[in-house]
């Protein structure tokens, strides 16, 4: 049939094909099956297979297929658990996936793949996600031989054109009533991911942030090292203590360490501890944090900050499982699971040699991005009422947000995120004249805050669960900088719009700058500032 065909045109072909099949009257299995053959006999893409999840085993299962030795299928040879594998990083992740040989990928888990012509050397893997409603529900896959003519990004580009078409179908099958079960499962499991957040104490319901929980919650079997990315103040302690609830190991100890908090002449002594001695001051032994989280978790915040020396004795301990503490001269055994989190982009500083690849690589086998506030806006409501909450208890208050307050907070950048929400509200609950917070007294302490902008760093980490960029290719790009998002962060800026409300104040107090002050909900001083401001030019 491909004959009759360049390796330019097949792909239109085969769509074309594709199309009229899904038109015929038979039923949607039959239509997913015909098109993974069309794959296989006019464009040699070998073996393809619809994976959908099995929440229950907690694992991918292969639901649809073409070529695929029955006897395997049936024993379930395919199947590729949430948390492990190439596949399973596609699916936690939504991005696509593919490598060029696969006895050559440390992460691809070759049982799952066939040979072409008698060898898999020189076989190729190719994984897209299957979307629906923004969400990945499943994954196809596909082998391909290395040594064709055709490239890569053109058995990609119709991977993923198939993968629609094949969404579409699982959609006409809601109807159907296997379906229709899979996707309250969808729904349940939502609500899941609810109940675990509010069980942790983790505010909030959007999409992104149960993003988050679900990859957390796939792995909490597993003893695999996950990597917590994003910015300062999204919440990554909290996150760690969880992933140590959730686990098997959750009734041994859970260990934190901010590497960034202790001074670096002590560092190597809390992580691997020290032999009486070993050093002046070291009056008695000492167990390291390694040694401390024995049969349970280790949370090292912050692991872009270890230095060099550091990185290479933590690799050490990783790989062999014993630790050398300072002046000692023999290893110790230990058994933890390693979280570890950061907020600048480590892959960068592997390029620039301020972080050792081969522990990047140790670190990296669970990504899992955390969005900043600015992803999960419709968040903010829930955790200003949360913090509102706590600080009236605190202070002894009885106060809440005037109309217009939330749409302020929601339309905020909020460079530290979390923290600063907590910060904000805080200092709104003391520095509150009556029962309620005003517009006004928001404004003044956003502009404050944006103002403390620059000081946050803005070096994102890499999205959730990407798959490593030897692989994948570039990770997605981090959010949008501050100056593309100024469109709707109106209150950061003292600008000329905010002369007439001034003004106006000035004139029903007769120019007196206090009063003034005082009925915008500002103080003197922010007053004094705005029109100092304004004198000089927008701004």
């Amino acid at each position: 049939m491909t004959a009759s065909y360049s390796k330019f045109q097949i792909n239109d072909a085969l769509i074309l094909e594709a199309t009229r099949l899904l038109t015929r009257s038979i039923p949607p299995e039959q239509k997913i099956t015909g098109v993974l053959r069309l794959l296989s006999e006019w464009a040699s893409l070998h073996y393809g297979r619809v994976l959908l999840p099995n929440y229950t085993a907690n694992e991918l299962q292969v639901s649809y297929s073409y070529g695929l030795i029955r006897e395997r299928l049936q024993q379930g040879e395919y199947n590729v658990p949430f948390d492990q594998g190439l596949t399973g990083a596609v699916w936690r992740s939504g991005q696509l996936a593919l490598v060029t040989d696969v006895t050559d990928e440390p992460i691809f888990l070759t049982r799952i793949a066939e040979p072409i012509d008698g060898k898999k050397e020189g076989v190729g893997f190719i994984t897209v996600p299957i979307v629906i409603e923004g969400r990945p529900i499943g994954v196809l896959s596909a082998q391909r031989q290395t040594n064709t003519q055709r490239l890569y990004t053109q058995d990609v580009d119709l991977l993923r054109i198939i993968a629609s078409m094949i969404g579409f179908i699982l959609i006409m099958m809601r109807q159907q009533d296997h379906f229709q079960a899979y996707m309250e499962t969808l729904d349940t499991r939502s609500e899941r991911l609810q109940r675990l957040c509010e069980e942790h104490g983790i505010i909030g319901n959007s999409p992104v942030l149960l993003a988050a929980v679900k990859q957390l919650d796939n792995a909490k079997h597993s003893d695999a090292p996950v990597l917590l990315l994003g910015e300062s103040g999204t919440g990554k302690e909290m996150f760690a203590a969880m992933m140590h609830k959730l686990s098997h190991r959750r009734d041994g100890p859970y260990i934190a360490l901010n590497c960034a908090a202790i001074p670096e002449q002590l560092l190597e002594s809390e992580l691997f501890g020290h032999e009486k001695g070993s050093f002046t001051g070291a009056h008695k032994n000492k167990k390291g944090k390694l040694q401390q989280a024995e049969g349970g978790t280790l949370f090292l915040d912050e692991i872009g900050d270890l230095q060099t020396d550091l990185q290479t004795k933590l690799l050490r301990v990783l790989q062999d499982r014993q630790v050398m503490p300072v002046g000692g001269d023999s290893p110790v055994e230990v058994d933890f699971r390693i979280i570890t989190a950061t907020h600048i982009n480590l892959k960068r500083a592997v390029e620039q040699g301020r972080f050792r690849l081969d522990l990047f690589f140790r670190l990296n086998v669970l990504p899992v991005y955390l969005p900043p506030l600015r992803e999960r806006r419709s968040d903010i409501p829930l955790l200003a009422e949360y913090f509102l909450n706590r600080y009236q208890s605190m202070y002894r208050r009885h106060i809440s947000f005037s109309a217009g307050v939330m749409e302020r907070l929601q339309a905020f950048y909020w460079h530290g995120n979390i923290r600063q929400l907590q910060n904000v509200v805080e200092r709104a609950v003391l520095q509150a004249e009556d029962s309620l917070i005003n517009e006004g007294q928001i404004d003044a302490m956003l502009v404050e805050e944006a103002g403390m902008g620059s000081l946050h760093s803005m070096d994102a980490a890499a999205p959730a669960g990407a798959v490593p960029a030897a692989v994948a290719g570039e990770a997605a790009p981090p959010p949008a900088a501050p100056a593309e998002a100024i469109r709707y962060r109106p209150y950061e800026r003292v600008d000329v719009g905010q002369r007439t409300r001034l003004q106006e104040a000035l004139r029903r107090t007769g120019g007196n700058q206090t009063r003034a002050a005082e009925l915008l909900g500002m103080t003197l001083r922010q007053l004094r500032y705005r029109l100092a401001k304004l004198e000089s030019g927008p701004g």
